[in-house]
């Protein structure tokens, strides 16, 4: 016989993935399973569901308003399985209380202070901005109106920076500052990494691990808080004010919270990256995510004036590969050439798959002279590699690669432009010349390297 009535424990385990959840996430789960009222455990409820939606781990599909109820439906990502609320409209506090946040209000346990619903909802808001940089950037801008931060700093883990240079590339642009070294000292910045907890400095001229800048003894105040998602670090975000003592508890818990909201946001582009912009035979970029940085990169250096370059690798008679020893093998060689092409690059430039065995490598900053040193040292390493087929007919093979190079502004003023004088002319005059050599494109046509 079911009972009118479930606990809310016994709500929770039936709606709520908590498999999913991270630790603060948890740590919520417990606190609203020893909750006695309803209104409390649907609150609850809600609020794990919403987090569970920045982790990516829920999709929010509707919330409708209907007979003085709230409706919200979520959808379980890993189940598939449909996820129904049913609100009731909130009670007023009687004259003279001051209501406490529901766990629903306060949806991350870094907000340990009570956040206005303004600030929430401001930040709520960044979700729905397509690009990261964009979000991030909205949040970024809501900490200086909030605090009064003279400075905020965003800055990678070296794995993340190290892995995801390409990809995250955007966010050089989302915080920019007159001084780009970080306040705080490596160690400390690691520190808040390894135990998720923020610093905060109410006066850096007091701290001896603060050392002098620019020959001045430091100042003011900092907050360091971890962009921390479902248990992984992704580095820090570093808040400054010149005045000594100018953030209290509540900044912390502003910057805890904004900075895990921000982190769910980066953690949702990497997993989206991986399905929407790798190729899934050699595990790097793919053409699309190619065309929208070429787009990007053409931007900035337009913004910046430093000048950019293109280069089209096309690996020399790659088709024998596929017609001697099968796809297997030929694939076997993409994947190595792909290792290749993004060990030899500088960490800051983006390597694509072009198409079939053509890649694509784009070089933002960079020197003409520096382009060519780049595309040399690839041409080099691929024509000494030992190719792995893993076949037994030839487990072994030699294959050299063609490179087509082409600078922005110098050779090319628009994309279509750099595009076809990298590729097509480029390109093509190292084929015809023999192949296995560097052209880049110049004002006269194309110069062999």
């Amino acid at each position: 016989m079911r009972r009118a009535k479930v606990t809310a424990a016994e709500l929770l385990e039936q709606v709520i993935p908590v498999a999913s959840l991270d630790r603060d996430g948890l740590e919520i789960w417990k606190a609203v399973a020893r909750e006695r009222d309803e209104g409390e455990a649907l609150a609850g409820a809600v609020s794990l569901l919403e987090r569970l939606c920045d982790l990516g781990r829920v999709q929010r599909l509707s919330r409708t308003e209907a007979d003085g109820f709230t409706h919200l439906r979520y959808r379980n990502l890993t189940t598939l399985d449909v996820i129904s609320l049913k609100i009731p409209p909130p009670v007023a506090p009687s004259p003279g209380t001051v209501a406490r946040p529901t766990a629903a209000t306060v949806p991350t346990a870094a907000a340990a202070a009570v956040l206005p619903q303004s600030l929430l909802d401001a930040v709520a808001a960044s979700s729905r901005r397509v690009d990261l940089a964009g979000a991030l950037k909205h949040l970024f801008d809501l900490l200086r109106g909030e605090l009064g931060c003279e400075r905020v700093s965003l800055l990678l883990s070296e794995a993340i920076a190290t892995a995801h240079a390409a990809t995250l590339s955007e966010l050089d642009d989302v915080a920019p500052t007159t001084d780009s070294r970080p306040m705080t000292p490596g160690h400390l910045r690691r520190q808040v990494e390894e135990t998720g907890q923020a610093l905060h400095v109410a006066d850096l001229s007091l701290d001896p691990a603060f050392a002098r800048r620019a020959g001045k003894p430091a100042r003011g105040s900092v907050i360091v808080a971890p962009l921390e998602a479902e248990a992984y670090v992704y580095g820090v975000i570093e808040l400054w004010r010149a005045d000594a003592r100018a953030f209290d508890a509540t900044s912390v818990a502003v910057a805890r919270f904004v900075a895990e909201f921000a982190a769910g946001l980066i953690k949702r582009r990497l997993e989206v990256e991986t399905l929407i912009f790798i190729d899934q035979t050699t595990q790097i970029h793919n053409r699309r995510y190619f065309e929208e940085q070429l787009d990007r990169e053409i931007e900035r250096s337009k913004r910046t004036g430093r000048p950019m370059a293109l280069l089209i690798a096309d690996l020399d008679d790659f088709k024998k590969v596929n017609d001697t020893l099968g796809h297997a093998a030929g694939d076997s060689v993409l994947r190595q050439v792909a290792r290749i092409l993004s060990e030899n690059a500088r960490q800051v430039d983006i390597v694509a798959r072009y198409g079939g065995e053509e890649f694509a490598l784009i070089l933002p900053d960079v020197t003409g002279s520096a382009a060519r040193m780049v595309a040399e040292r690839i041409l080099g390493t691929i024509a000494e590699h030992r190719f792995v087929t893993g076949s037994e007919a030839k487990p072994a093979w030699h294959i050299t690669a063609s490179i087509g190079g082409a600078r922005y502004p110098d050779d090319a003023d628009t994309k279509a432009a750099l595009v076809d004088r990298a590729d097509r002319l480029a390109l093509y005059d190292a084929k015809r010349a023999g192949k296995n050599r560097v052209v880049f494109w110049t004002g006269a046509g194309a110069s062999t390297a």
